[in-house]
């Protein structure tokens, strides 16, 4: 029985499981409610046949199947992979901004309604520069390349550059000196290294240090800091003034490890940049150009700043930046007016009163004198006066100390002009010496005298703007006016090489010698009571250009001169001479941290170390023959001018510079009054200056004009209507009628390539 029960079972068993693998007694299961893709991203799916939602958004494919299906492959699911799919990154322009992207291509919504580029930043799992530079070596065209490099706003997106190939140089690495520009340290790497454009954080670091720290140095003044915020944020910064801001900046200040290096190497590429693109000349790249001089002159690069000034000038002249433009809004005028100014300022420091090397004479500057520093920053329009005739009467109270600085700086150009060819008089001419001196000395008292009372040097005054930004130049204003009346009198200093002869003194009267002699030692010592002053200011020495540690440097050396030649006269100690040195070494030190002004420091400290010999002599011209022809075998220059350092001269240097006598010689680049004081025994024609009015049928003095009748100008989209870069990236103007009549009958030196559609049949 039992084993008829057993049988019985097991023959159930084998029908049911034969049942059970027969298909069609199973029950139908249902279809799969999940795609593949969305069971790989492990999220809903929404189950709709064809293609689900989550596929459809994302651009897969969508695939349904079915778990009864026999083709079912475990191991295809598990597989499967899918391509790293992301929403649309924002542009490089809108991401800097914070602003909402479209993130359409080729252009965003925003980047189109401005006109800007938009580019899209490679990220670092789609190869970045890496890939970029992979793909130029698979053989990918120019513009694919360029395309790919280019991931970067306008202002801020990484160089290119072509060589004589025509190929172009991808984005760079770190500098070779490890400065990174998001401030960290990196291995220093080769020589050859390409070059990486400053990130946001290394811009907006210089934006904030160089207008706090740096701005009110009169040479740099020329920009406005709310035009300039303004034009960065609308994208429209200009690559290259953006670069020769961050290489100023980093020169000038301490920036961090590597921070100087990486500085000289943008402004390296803001030079090239601006070279290579001569056929353009703008305002924005005088700009950049005044940068760049200043960063070579402190860096004791006086032959590259020397050449780059004849090509900011010529660029100035061209656009005619010297005329008064009545076109445009009050910030782009003083903008332009202090560029202007800013260019003359170091010419005059170049030249040293060497009339063969001056580019901008005064006669050519049509302009008004630089405003006040507010009126500037809250663009509140001045009518200001121009810098000749020497003004007879007191200036305004709302006189600008930029202003200031200009006219006393012409003045000391004027005395050096008359020092330098001081040398070559003739002896009929050398007696008439003393009212030539006489008037060059009436002008700088008259300067001091018409200065308002805010102005004027004292210690009340200094304290009240120890913590103010226009501290540097009210100091430089005083040091420089007690420096013009040492350069007018150190002629006199017997022994110096800056000296005349001792024969030529002999014919001078030894009372006014005497005078001159005493009147140069009360400036130096009077310029060294303001360094006191200044160095027992709360706040500090504030950032200078290198003309203070060069004006330190002849008050030490004027007094020491006197202390061994004149001991007896000047009435100072051995210990009272030294302390008055370490006072001008201390100030000297301010500088320190750039090369130029390490050199003045080292030679101020061998100066106090050994003294100055008062073997002379042998460092000066020969006293030029009395009967003799009028040629002197050399022209002085002083030791930290740029001339003197330059290395462009022959193994001669100055030795075979002929100067010519004051009586033949040209009216000086400074100023034609220059001349008049004296009466030369050799009779010249009268020179007719015949300069048209720059406006037609307005004065150039009438400034009262009615701007509601001028055209109105549109600016681009973020920028407002007035500011100080409106027409900066404006080219040539050949329609020379607007802004002054160049005196140029014919424009045959003018090739056809020049003229634009717009000046084709204008008559120049």
């Amino acid at each position: 029985m039992s084993v008829q029960m057993v049988a019985a079972d097991t023959a159930a068993e084998v029908a049911a499981e034969v049942a059970a693998a027969d298909p069609t007694n199973r029950h139908p299961k249902k279809s799969s409610q999940t795609c593949i893709p969305c069971r790989v991203r492990k999220v809903r799916c929404d189950g709709r046949r064809d293609i689900c939602q989550n596929c459809e958004r994302l651009g897969f494919t969508c695939s349904f199947q079915d778990a009864a299906s026999p083709n079912q492959d475990p191991e295809s699911i598990t597989n499967f992979t899918l391509p790293r799919r992301r929403v649309r990154l924002a542009c490089a322009n809108c991401h800097s901004r914070k602003a909402r992207c479209s993130g359409e291509t080729p252009k965003c919504a925003r980047c189109q309604a401005q006109g800007i580029e938009c580019v899209y930043k490679p990220t670092k799992r789609s190869g970045g520069i890496n890939s970029a530079a992979q793909q130029t070596h698979q053989g990918a065209t120019d513009s694919e390349e360029l395309e790919s490099v280019t991931s970067e706003p306008p202002e801020k997106r990484i160089m290119t550059s072509k060589d004589h190939q025509g190929s172009h140089h991808g984005p760079q690495g770190p500098d070779q000196h490890g400065f990174e520009p998001n401030g960290l340290t990196a291995p220093t790497g080769s020589s050859h290294e390409p070059f990486v454009f400053p990130d946001e954080a290394l811009i907006q670091r210089t934006f904030s240090n160089f207008f706090r720290q740096i701005h009110h140095v009169p040479i740099f003044s020329f920009l406005h800091r709310a035009s300039l915020m303004q034009r960065y944020h609308a994208g429209m910064m200009d690559k290259a003034l953006l670069l020769a801001l961050v290489g100023i900046t980093t020169l000038m200040m301490d920036m961090g490890p590597g921070a100087r290096e990486y500085g000289a190497r943008c402004i390296d590429e803001c030079q090239t940049m601006v070279l290579q693109d001569l056929e353009n000349p703008s305002t924005i790249k005088i700009q950049a150009l005044v940068l760049i001089m200043k960063h070579r002159m402190m860096s004791r690069k006086f032959t590259t700043a020397f050449m780059l000034a004849a090509t900011a000038t010529r660029f100035a002249y061209a656009l005619r930046l010297n005329y008064e433009n009545p076109n445009l809004c009050f910030l782009a005028r003083e903008s332009r007016r202090r560029l202007m100014w800013a260019l003359l300022t170091i010419d005059s420091g170049i030249n040293g009163g060497c009339s063969d090397f001056t580019l901008m004479p005064s006669e050519s500057m049509h302009i008004q004198l630089p405003c006040t520093e507010r009126n500037f920053e809250f663009d509140l329009p001045q009518v200001t006066e121009y810098l000749r005739p020497v003004p007879t009467r007191p200036f305004p109270d709302d006189v600008g100390s930029l202003a200031l600085h200009v006219r006393l700086l012409w003045m000391r150009s004027r005395v050096l002009y008359c020092t330098k060819n001081v040398l070559g008089m003739p002896e009929a001419e050398l007696a008439q010496l003393p009212e030539l001196v006489k008037v060059l000395s009436d002008e700088l008292a008259g300067f001091n005298d018409h200065l308002p009372s805010s102005f004027k040097f004292s210690e009340s005054n200094l304290q009240l703007r120890a913590y103010s930004p226009r501290l540097c130049v009210y100091i430089m204003i005083h040091v420089w006016w007690r420096q013009c009346y040492c350069d007018l009198y150190r002629m006199f200093l017997v022994g110096l090489k800056e000296a005349l002869p001792q024969l030529g003194l002999n014919r001078l009267d030894p009372q006014f010698v005497s005078y001159c002699v005493r009147q140069c030692y009360e400036h130096a010592l009077a310029m060294a009571d303001i360094f006191k002053l200044v160095l027992a200011l709360d706040g500090g020495l504030p950032i200078t250009d290198i003309d203070l540690p060069g004006c330190a440097y002849q008050c030490a050396r004027t007094i020491y001169f006197a202390y061994q030649s004149s001991q007896a006269e000047i009435g100072l100690s051995s210990n009272q001479v030294h302390e008055l040195g370490t006072r001008c070494l201390t100030i000297a030190k301010s500088m320190e941290h750039v090369p130029a002004g390490a050199a003045i420091v080292a030679d101020l400290e061998k100066l106090i170390a050994r003294g100055l010999s008062t073997n002379g002599t042998a460092n000066r011209p020969d006293s030029p023959s009395i009967n003799g022809p009028n040629l002197v075998p050399q022209q002085v220059v002083p030791r930290h001018n740029p001339i003197q350092q330059m290395h462009v001269v022959d193994e001669n240097g100055f030795a075979s510079i002929p100067i010519l006598s004051p009586s033949a010689h040209i009216p000086s680049p400074q100023g034609s009054s220059m001349s008049t004081p004296i009466p030369h025994s050799v009779s010249r024609p009268p020179q007719q200056h015949n300069r048209g009015s720059p406006l037609p049928g307005t004065p150039i003095g009438d400034f009262n004009m009615n701007k509601a009748s001028l055209p109105p100008v549109m600016p681009p989209d973020g920028i407002d209507n007035n500011n100080a870069f409106e027409g900066a990236m404006d080219g040539f103007d050949f329609n020379f009628e607007s802004f002054g009549n160049t005196g140029l009958e014919n424009a045959s030196w003018l090739s056809n390539d020049w003229l634009s559609n717009e000046y084709s049949q204008t008559a120049v």
